[in-house]
């Protein structure tokens, strides 16, 4: 973000860390950066104690100043390069919505017009197939399937922690999110199909990292959670805010 800050004047950044409870020294280091890049440069969140990761994501993006808005994992899966493939498509998206609107007067920058782009994996399967322990596979396929009735077609990697929004976007979603830990980004997926809100996908390049949370009895945990979108927006228990301010 420095290079390319220092190569293009017109480009800012921030940089948001929300440590959701860890009992690590996240805060600490964190906070060095701060000392070392200042407020407008680094900010972090330190909600106390577990919340969960979509409570821990919904908390940062509501707080983000930016027109393009990124979320990723603090564990470094995802090579920070690939933001820029992420932002060439929502420029992309914003730029072929905004010539069919025609309020004169009104000029519309990219983070006006409400668009969603997911990094992916999906490029990776069969490798990951092939290295993963069978029941693994068996319950990540099973999820899969659990996603694509509740969520529908469109996105092949749900999951993976690298997503970028437009603010527009990202004020329609958040404030209407419900999930707080796990499939938050399914959440995400049916919001988007809701709202009108258009989703590309992203090959990313993706390692493995050592020391994942994602554990058999967490692909349960998630089952639930899919089963709470559908019932909780199926049966109308959960209101979709269509409305939001136009962010300035």
């Amino acid at each position: 973000m420095e290079q390319r800050s220092s190569v293009d004047r017109n480009f800012t950044y921030e940089i948001i860390v929300v440590d959701d409870g860890s009992t690590d020294n996240t805060v600490k280091v964190a906070f060095d950066y701060v000392r070392k890049y200042k407020l407008d440069r680094v900010r972090v969140i330190n909600l106390g104690r577990n919340h969960g990761k979509g409570s821990a994501v919904r908390k940062g993006m509501l707080c983000a100043r930016g027109e393009l808005l990124l979320m990723l994992d603090a564990d470094g899966a995802t090579k920070i390069t690939d933001l820029e493939k992420l932002e060439i498509e929502l420029k992309d998206i914003s730029g072929r919505l905004s010539t069919g609107i025609t309020n004169k007067g009104v000029s519309w920058g990219v983070g006006d017009i409400p668009a969603v782009v997911f990094g992916s994996r999906a490029h990776l399967e069969q490798r990951a197939l092939a290295t993963r322990k069978w029941y693994r596979n068996f319950l990540m396929k099973g999820f899969h399937f659990c996603v694509l009735l509740v969520a529908g077609k469109g996105v092949r990697d749900t999951q993976c922690g690298f997503k970028m929004f437009t603010r527009a976007a990202a004020r329609q979603l958040f404030p209407n999110m419900r999930l707080k830990r796990w499939c938050f980004d399914v959440e995400l997926v049916y919001l988007c199909k809701k709202l009108h809100i258009p989703i590309r996908e992203v090959a990313v390049t993706w390692t493995e990292i050592p020391g994942s949370k994602v554990k058999p009895l967490s692909i349960v945990h998630m089952l639930i959670e899919l089963v709470l979108i559908r019932m909780g927006y199926g049966l109308q228990l959960w209101k979709i805010q269509r409305e939001f301010m136009r962010s300035n």
